[in-house]
């Protein structure tokens, strides 16, 4: 106890060192400490006049967290040197004060895109206290705001939000309606499965993308059917990704699309339908089973490499008969497989 307090006075007594340099590490020293009593000291030294002093000393109040330095914080938005600016709003993020939100949304609304990025951080960690400024964020005329809006929704994860995020998903901005799909699958409240599978026809590839991998998070059986015709899409990562989905849901209905989905034409695919039926797993085993003789090269490869992940017995005389097979890639995945069930 002795020890840490003769510190605490050492790094104070250092604050009002004249070499800049020393103040600068005293500061940062106070901040680790993490001690109410260097709150005061700590708000006199952002006004040092060294920039490095007065960005250590707002990282240090954002540490400490003590609401006494809201205000001073809030002044130091206003700094000339921009890494004090955005020290103080990650600083403000840290005292999760509901006082803090109104600054930050003036800071997320300005110009500079650094200082953008900084309070779209320090509001997430503020939370749920900033969800009512964020509602209104996203009608914004300006898309970065709104886009930013729903990502910060999407750290927050409350379910108040769901309605005004399923609107957005009508937003004009493809980068608006993408953040909007991939906060509803941080949420991950059943009762956007209806809008995120309405998303899956969304003319960006990118928001589909995000579509499928959001409800592939919910994990709700009403989306297999979407999901499944998700595996035709144009795009390959729509494709993989609604395979990767499928196999989080786990529903039997979709093990016949996920095998026909093993001889796609691009390989993320066919590996991610391999993984989604390894994961459905003994339900899809007497269909693996039947496509160790289709005519399509990739799917007996693909099936008997899954067989062998999901390890069920009545594959293995079927394994070893594909042992025999004319192509050597399924030959060894075979091999492969029955070396997996032993283990």
């Amino acid at each position: 106890m002795a020890k840490a307090q003769n510190e605490m006075d050492q790094l104070l007594q250092s604050l009002r060192d004249p070499d800049w340099e020393r103040r600068f590490k005293a500061a940062e020293g106070l901040g680790k400490l993490k001690r109410a009593r260097a709150v005061k000291p700590l708000i006199e030294a952002l006004k040092d006049e060294e920039e490095y002093v007065r960005e250590g000393a707002a990282w240090s109040l954002g540490e400490i967290g003590h609401k006494t330095a809201l205000q001073p914080l809030v002044e130091a938005l206003g700094d000339r040197d921009k890494y004090v600016r955005e020290g103080a709003a990650a600083a403000l993020g840290k005292i999760k004060d509901p006082g803090v939100v109104g600054p930050l949304v003036a800071a997320l609304k300005g110009q500079d895109e650094s200082m953008r990025r900084v309070a779209e951080e320090a509001l997430g960690e503020v939370g749920r206290a900033a969800l009512g400024s964020l509602v209104g964020l996203l009608s914004d005329g300006d898309w970065d705001i709104r886009w930013r809006a729903t990502h910060i929704m999407g750290r927050v994860k409350d379910n108040s939000v769901l309605d005004v995020l399923c609107r957005a998903l009508k937003d004009e901005n493809k980068y608006v309606r993408e953040g909007a799909v991939s906060a509803l699958g941080e949420i991950k409240d059943g009762r956007a499965v209806g809008a995120l599978v309405a998303a899956l026809s969304d003319e960006n590839k990118y928001v589909r993308e995000e579509a499928v991998n959001a409800l592939g998070e919910l994990g709700d059986r009403k989306a297999v059917d979407a999901l499944v015709a998700a595996l035709g899409d144009k795009d390959w990562g729509v494709r993989w990704g609604a395979a990767n989905a499928l196999g989080e849901i786990g529903d039997k209905k979709a093990v016949s699309p996920l095998i026909f989905g093993l001889k796609d034409e691009v390989r993320y695919v066919r590996e991610g339908a391999a993984l989604a039926l390894s994961r459905i797993g003994k339900h899809a085993v007497p269909l693996l089973i039947e496509s160790l003789k289709d005519k399509d090269r990739n799917i007996r490869r693909w099936a008997a490499w899954t067989l062998g992940k999901i390890k069920d017995e009545r594959a293995a005389r079927h394994l070893i008969g594909a042992l025999n097979d004319e192509d050597g890639g399924v030959q060894f995945a075979a091999e492969v497989a029955l070396t997996e069930m032993e283990e």
